[in-house]
């Protein structure tokens, strides 16, 4: 399918201001400097946590105010890290000794301490926990009010701001037992926390039940937008809390926040609980990625993107000129200074394929002979050319193929270059990407190489960016308030809604805006009707809208959202993985497309890829639910044993806005 895309269509929309990104004053994770000794069960060690300049400068003569927070990780297998000696800092570093226990004997990991336990294993951090900035209990009855805050049912506050968490009646399993290589993978290796959730699963329980020496894993329902959170590590009557005590703001989201308990009593425990307080985190103010286009003085912030975009564009339309626009008419531009774009000069390096459209068409660079050369229409082949740790900016009138990605990789090994900016997608595909350029995005990740997008079709030069494992295009600007968003997914009909659904939808978004606060964003599949509506009433309320745009024939995609990511038709089913990053799923009046979207998702759930939260069916069809019939399908698959219980407990469908945010309060156990 050949997709035409239409140039310069500006979206018709206003993105919200740049957002300061809240973050836990705490170092990088420390590491096992060394191994002192090591026998089942327990291990003594070094660690060294480096300081930077800034965060010793913060913490002088202050260190009584830090505390060590393990790796989550370490806690969720069951093992406890202790400090054995006071913590010094010198050199800038913090060391101290500490000890690696197993704490949980149910997971059975004291056997492989011996092997996971070496020199260089990541093993926590510390956070500053400065008073002045701690809440008291007037601070976080506002917090809450303000949807800045939404903790576990049932909490209690003291007058010193110290509250309660009390657990879900659930008790966390493994599918099966950790092994060596279980073990090893999951505490070294960068998948490793993707691995424990697969293998970590949830069994609701009457109470959860603690005998003298053992312990659990259980979780909570919690919800940090601009807060973190510190658990008391002392014991107490109803259990002591593994050193995996900070919950930092953002990665705090849900209903499967881990809280990991010992029972060090001679008596058995039941439900336990734990203390916290909480923290304003700091308000960073990102430093906005935009390429550093000189500008006149006065000239208005708001412009930069428009002025670097058009800077951009021209260029890529003065190499363009000879260029028929064929396949093979790829050309490679190689940029050592970004001003250069803006004063319109000619790159230090340029290629162009010796033969577009039958007609020859001179290189500019003629340094090598191509004549016998097997891949003469691979322009990347200059990158041999830019000096070793040059990191120069390559311009690409297309998406990088096989070939071009692997010179680009071998380039930026080399460090010859630092970024990426290419004009289309694709020649066959107009604006969509295929599931191999969405593995190479990942890759240039892994490199260190940023990727820009000259995006004629939205007007602007947009940036990869990542939360987690999926990437989206936007606007520089606009990454800090895409990374601390909580994303809630719309799915329904490109057909559109009656203008009754539609001010019930308006009526929902707002309430939830009140439920969690303005730092909301929603995910649709950017198509027309439904989507689009939900990407209007979002704009209005102020929140982002992001978008799965996908190459199909019966709809048209929407210029709404802020962030994006494009799929050819063959990656349907891949585009579900990027709704990942949602929180939660609303799914309003749709068809097949939509039903289709229903099954995935639920089964994303049922295995574990995403987090099982509540799901909300909205919309009516005469006198029920628009979805009834599948609800009562859900009933009967529940009582046949062919789906889990949550299946019916977890799910609501309704047209009434009002009744959303107390199920969602409901089934999330929050205050």
């Amino acid at each position: 399918m050949t997709v035409t895309a239409t140039k310069r269509i500006l979206a018709p929309t206003s993105p919200p201001l740049t957002a300061p990104v809240h973050v836990t004053p705490q170092t990088d994770d420390g590491v096992v400097a060394r191994v002192l000794s090591c026998e089942t069960n327990r291990c003594e060690v070094e660690v060294r946590i480096p300081l930077e300049a800034g965060f010793q400068r913060m913490v002088a003569g202050r260190e009584k105010e830090l505390v060590l927070a393990s790796r989550s990780r370490i806690a969720r297998i069951g093992i406890d890290l202790t400090p054995t000696s006071p913590i010094a800092i010198e050199r800038g570093a913090a060391q101290f000794r500490a000890r690696l226990e197993v704490a949980i004997p149910g997971y059975d990991v004291g056997k492989y301490l011996h092997d996971a336990v070496v020199p260089g294993l990541r093993i926590g951090r510390l956070v500053f926990c400065p008073e002045e900035r701690r809440l008291d209990s007037r601070g976080i009855l506002d917090a809450i009010r303000e949807g800045a805050l939404q903790l576990p049912a049932a909490y209690s506050i003291d007058e010193r701001g110290r509250f309660t968490i009390r657990t879900h009646r659930r008790v966390y399993d493994l599918t099966r037992p950790l092994t060596r290589d279980d073990v090893l993978t999951i505490l070294a290796s960068a998948e490793g926390r993707s691995v424990l959730n697969r293998m970590q699963v949830a069994r609701d329980v009457e109470n959860v039940v603690m005998e003298p020496g053992q312990g659990v894993i259980t979780s909570c329902s919690m919800f940090l937008h601009r807060h973190y959170v510190v658990l008391d590590r002392e014991p107490g009557q109803l259990g002591k809390h593994l050193q995996a005590i900070v919950l930092d703001p953002v990665r705090t989201r849900g209903t499967r926040v881990f809280l990991e308990f010992t029972n060090c009593s001679q008596e058995t425990i039941v439900n336990p609980s734990v203390s916290a307080r909480v923290y304003e985190a700091q308000a960073v103010e990102p430093a906005v990625r935009v390429f550093p286009v000189v500008l006149p003085k006065g000239t208005p912030a708001e412009l930069r993107q428009k002025v670097t975009f058009d800077a951009t564009l021209a260029l890529f339309d003065r190499l363009q000129t000879a260029v028929h626009g064929g396949y093979f008419d790829r050309f490679v531009a190689v940029v050592d200074d970004w001003d250069a774009i803006a004063r319109g000069e000619a790159p230090r390096l340029v290629w162009h394929s010796p033969n577009g459209n039958g007609d020859r068409i001179e290189k500019l660079r003629a340094t090598r002979d191509y004549s016998n050369d097997p891949l003469p229409i691979f322009g990347t082949s200059v990158l041999s050319e830019i000096p070793l740790g040059a990191r120069s900016t390559v311009l690409l009138g297309y998406f990088p193929n096989l070939i071009e990605h692997v010179e680009l990789c071998k380039a930026a090994i080399d460090r010859r270059i630092a970024r990426i900016v290419f004009r289309r997608a694709s020649f066959e595909h107009g604006p969509f990407l295929s599931a191999k350029d969405q593995a190479r995005l990942a890759d240039y990740a892994a490199l260190g190489v940023e990727v820009f997008w000259c995006n004629e079709d939205w007007g602007h030069l947009a940036v990869h960016t990542f939360r987690g494992l999926r990437g989206y295009f936007l606007q520089p600007h606009l990454e800090a308030r895409f990374q601390n968003a909580l994303v809630i997914a719309i799915y329904g009909s490109a057909r559109p809604l009656t203008a009754v659904d539609d001010a019930k939808l308006r009526e929902l978004l707002t309430s939830l805006k009140g439920l969690f606060g303005d730092n909301l964003a929603i995910l649709t599949g950017g198509g027309p009707g439904a989507m689009q509506q939900a990407s209007v009433i979002a704009h209005d309320l102020g929140l982002l809208v992001g978008a799965n745009y996908i190459e199909t024939v019966d709809q048209a995609t929407n210029k709404d959202a802020d962030f994006y990511q494009c799929f050819q038709d063959s990656s349907r089913h891949n585009r579900q993985r990027w709704f990942e990053i949602a929180s939660f799923q609303i799914f309003c009046t749709g068809g097949l497309g939509t039903l289709e979207e229903i099954g995935l998702t639920m089964t994303d759930m049922k295995l574990g890829v995403i987090e099982m939260s509540p799901v909300v069916f909205f919309g009516q069809h005469g006198n029920e639910p628009y979805w009834e019939s599948m609800r009562r399908q859900f009933k009967v698959m529940v009582q046949d044993k062919r789906a889990p219980d949550w299946l019916d407990k977890h799910v609501m469908m309704t047209d009434d806005p009002r009744a959303v945010p107390p199920f969602y309060k409901r089934i999330l156990e929050l205050g």
